[in-house]
């Protein structure tokens, strides 16, 4: 269900750009600025040591399974929070040196278009972020949805 919620939120997105745009959504088409925005979020969860968290964390969310432990869904919290916080760092550093560089370099009647292609990276950080948002809150309800103290097996020792 979480797929499927997560597919029409992307057509009705692409719609409404659509829509917005009079037909044209290669406005809103950069592949060098998603590139940049995923090329900046990466290393900074690899380099937390959370990447392997990020990956499981939606495994987590979509699994059925109900036994998991509680550390590997807070540091799959962990690595979600820091992706979305990634996200937006990215998303406000590329645009504003693209609209500092546009500023800077251009002239005239390419001033508009060069600040919208500066912009679309801000747009592809909020989408993931958007995408992601469902993702963390789902991790967060099954986190509390987990008893406090596991109940000791049999086999254990008093």
């Amino acid at each position: 269900m979480y797929l499927l919620s997560i597919l029409l939120l992307m057509l009705l997105c692409i719609g409404y750009s659509i829509v917005i745009s009079n037909g044209n959504i290669f406005y809103y088409l950069d592949p060098a600025s998603l590139l940049l925005v995923l090329l900046f979020v990466l290393p900074i969860l690899l380099s937390a040591g959370l990447l392997k968290d990020f990956n499981n964390a939606f495994r987590l969310s979509v699994s059925l399974k109900k036994t998991c432990a509680r550390v590997e869904l807070l540091r799959a919290v962990e690595s979600v929070n820091l992706a979305i916080k990634a996200l937006w760092a990215s998303g406000i550093f590329h645009s504003t040196f693209g609209i500092i560089h546009t500023l800077a370099k251009t002239e005239g009647e390419l001033l508009a278009p060069t600040a919208s292609v500066a912009l679309i990276t801000l747009l592809y950080a909020a989408f993931f972020v958007i995408m992601l948002l469902p993702l963390r809150s789902r991790l967060l309800v099954r986190l509390h949805e987990l008893p406090e103290h596991p109940e000791k097996s049999d086999t254990e020792d008093p």
